[in-house]
Order: C-alpha cells, then sequence, then structure tokens
C-alpha cells in the first residue's frame, strides 16, 4: 500500500472515531413512546414515580386527568400524592374521595390551608371529583387515595410572625422533608405504589440543600422522575421532536435531549439559576415528558379573589405573616 492510501485511510479513520466521540458527546436521539403507557410501564420497576409540572400549565393538567382514568394506571397505582392540600384534612379528603357526603366550607380548607397563601383557592380541584367518579365504580380495596402532602401547619395558633418563624424552624414544617416521610407512611410501609404530583423542584437531583427525591433516593428508594416540558423548544435539541405524537414521553440517560444542561429547559425568563442546578438535564430527570410546541403551552393564574370574600382577610393576614410583600401584592389582586 502507497504512502497516499495509507494518509487517505488514516484520516478516515481519525474522522470516523472524531465524529463518534462527538456522537458520544451528543447522545443519541431521544425516543418517544406513548405517555400514558410508558407511566403505567414505569411503575413495574418504581414504587414511585414523580411527574413534575410548572403550576399552572393547563395541558399538564388535562394529561394527568387522563393518565389517572386510563385503566392500566387504575390497575397499576395506588395513591395519588398531591403537593397541594394541608394534611390536617387528610380525613376530610378520604372521604369525599370515598364518595361520602362532606360539608363544602369543610371541604374547601383543604385548599385554603396550605403555606401557598398565593396560589390558595376555594373550589375543588378536578383532579379530586375525577377519582371520587372513578372511585364509584371501584371495589373497596382498590379505590384510588389521594394524600396530602402539605405539612399540618394550624393558622388559628399563629398570631404574629414571629409565630410564623417559629413553625418554619420545626422540622415537620419542610415541604420536602414532610412529603418523603408521608411516602414512606403511607405508601412504601404498606408495599403500595404511589403517583406524586409536585412542582417539578421537588424532584431535582441536583439541589442547592434537598429535595422530596433527595432524601427518598438517600434512603435507597429509587423514583422514576418525569419533566413536563413547558419552557424548552425540544426540538432546537432535537429537530425530529416536531414530528413526535402528542403526548410523548422519552428516557433522557444518553440521549440528546438528557445532554442539553438543566438551564434550557427552565427557559429564557428562569432568572439567576443556583450553580448547583447546572448539570446535563439526564442527571435532573429520567424522562420528558412532551404535550407540544411552546406555543401551545398555556400557563394559568389563579382565579383573582373578590374583595367581599368573607375568606380573604384572612388569606391576606396569613400572607403578611409569611412575607409581608406577598400581603401587599394579594391586596391589589382581589376584584370589586
Amino acid at each position: 500500500m502507497n504512502r497516499v492510501v495509507v494518509g487517505v485511510a488514516l484520516l478516515a479513520l481519525a474522522v470516523g472515531e472524531s465524529l463518534a466521540s462527538e456522537q458520544e458527546t451528543a447522545g443519541r436521539p431521544a425516543a418517544p413512546r406513548p405517555a400514558i403507557a410508558a407511566i403505567v410501564e414505569a411503575f413495574g420497576q418504581h414504587r414511585i414515580v414523580g411527574l413534575g409540572d410548572a403550576h399552572g400549565n393547563r395541558l399538564g393538567e388535562a394529561f394527568q386527568l387522563a393518565l389517572i382514568a386510563d385503566p392500566g394506571f387504575l390497575a397499576a397505582v395506588d395513591d395519588i400524592v398531591l403537593e397541594s392540600g394541608n394534611s390536617r384534612h387528610q380525613e376530610l379528603a378520604d372521604r369525599f374521595i370515598r364518595g361520602e357526603d362532606v360539608d363544602p366550607a369543610a371541604l374547601r380548607r383543604i385548599w385554603l390551608d396550605t403555606t401557598q397563601q398565593q396560589a390558595a383557592s376555594g373550589d375543588v380541584p378536578a383532579l379530586f371529583t375525577t377519582v371520587r367518579a372513578l372511585n364509584a365504580s371501584r371495589p373497596a380495596n382498590r379505590r384510588l387515595r389521594v394524600l396530602l402532602g402539605e405539612p399540618p401547619i394550624e393558622w388559628e395558633n399563629l398570631k404574629t410572625a414571629a409565630d410564623y418563624e417559629a413553625w418554619q424552624a420545626k422540622a415537620e414544617s419542610s415541604r420536602d422533608g414532610f412529603g418523603a416521610e408521608l411516602i414512606r407512611r403511607e405508601v412504601l410501609a404498606k408495599n403500595r405504589r404511589a403517583l406524586a404530583l409536585y412542582g417539578a423542584g421537588h424532584f431535582f437531583r441536583k439541589v442547592v440543600d434537598r429535595s422530596m427525591v433527595t432524601l427518598l433516593e438517600g434512603a435507597q428508594t429509587r423514583v422514576f422522575t418525569i419533566w413536563t416540558n413547558a419552557a424548552f423548544e425540544l426540538s432546537s435539541a432535537q429537530a425530529d421532536v416536531r414530528q413526535w405524537p402528542v403526548p410523548s414521553l422519552a428516557g433522557l440517560r444518553g440521549t440528546t435531549l438528557g445532554r442539553v444542561g438543566f438551564a434550557s429547559y427552565l427557559g429564557p425568563n428562569a432568572g439567576d439559576v443556583p450553580a448547583e442546578w447546572l448539570a446535563p438535564m439526564e442527571e435532573q430527570f429520567d424522562a420528558v415528558l412532551y404535550l407540544g410546541p411552546l406555543s401551545t403551552i398555556t400557563l394559568d393564574r389563579p382565579a383573582p379573589w373578590r374583595c367581599d370574600e368573607p375568606a380573604w382577610p384572612e388569606r391576606v393576614r396569613r400572607a403578611n405573616l409569611q412575607r409581608p410583600e406577598m400581603g401587599d401584592r394579594l391586596k391589589a389582586q382581589c376584584v370589586p
């Protein structure tokens, strides 16, 4: 073989190795699967699946309702753990979900009595009414249970900002810590399976301090975590996403979408991102839920309250105890 041929062969080999190295760094293309079937399948390997979303994502909420009504889901899952809802009122939630008559004024305290006064609502969430309807035709031992993930705060006993700060200092006030312990006690200890529906931040693996997932996985409970995409145009990283069916679920490990930096998934309006979060997406989440291009995503704000609503002054009082600026914002939001 002459020197020219050898040189060409060596050059081709070098180029091939370089392209292979670049492809390995970029990862293989993420492959879409029918979302509901893929999530149901995940329960075959995991006791806990965490479906994280941006609060107010209308398409995300619609998908959640479709998921829990799926026969495969109903056959595989026992519990739904919700971020929103004061666990102090778990008995009321259980009674409502079982189909019992519950006083509406008492029921609404589940959503009014949380630490999230900026999003507090007196309306019964569609997920509760959907689960109640599903349970009506199911045997007692196969009814879904909805677990309330908020720490059991007693607002009537908190009169000053100092009272609220003292409550916050207690270990049981940690929303991630409480959620993790709730899952250990009510799901894992009873050999059940649960879908956890939280804001996606509670499922981060790369965190400033800790998350519900780091607490569970630190105790050897592997959680399958899903990011509902609402801020990153996935097709900018992988062009064929434009042709993906809606909804689709794609695994992230070793893929093009998994190698994208997590900050990109937060979108251009994320603001300052803690250095601890700056990792490839595959190190934060196991899968991404695709509900369509960003042009179809709508984030709703809570409906405004009337200024003469009887519960309004108490809501503002609670917000002031947490942060005076939160109370000021609420005051400006009510409508005549």
